[in-house]
């Protein structure tokens, strides 16, 4: 599982709970350190911050959907963003999943469970 996302305390957060369903996690700081560590190690599912310093989720999304190794990681969008229509545009702009902040526990493992197949609870 990648996160990628430039906040620590929202890293920590995100991968004390992805550890806790049983997820290996690789935290990521920056786009470029993400895109960097998917390409070394494809994830089953990458977790992207939308509004990252130089490198935006976004851009982050495109450029791993350029990359034949990547093209198949499900891509969830998290972000501060959850006015009405954010995540339509969202899922729109080409994300598989959409996750608003602060992060629901139980609504990150309803997607871990939708995208991994694996049962939350364990």
């Amino acid at each position: 599982m990648l996160v990628i996302e430039d906040n620590p305390l929202n890293i920590e957060l995100l991968t004390d709970l992805l550890e806790g369903m049983g997820c290996v996690v690789v935290p990521a700081p920056t786009g470029e350190a993400g895109l960097s560590a998917a390409l070394a190690a494809p994830p089953d599912l990458a977790l992207v911050d939308l509004r990252l310093p130089r490198l935006s989720g976004l851009e982050v999304l495109h450029l791993m959907r350029e990359q034949p190794t990547l093209r198949g990681v499900p891509v969830i969008a998290v972000t501060a963003e959850a006015m009405q229509g954010d995540e339509a545009r969202t899922l729109r702009a080409g994300f598989d999943g959409y996750l608003s902040k602060p992060v629901d526990a139980s609504r990150l493992r309803e997607l871990v469970r939708d995208y991994l197949f694996v049962d939350p609870t364990q």
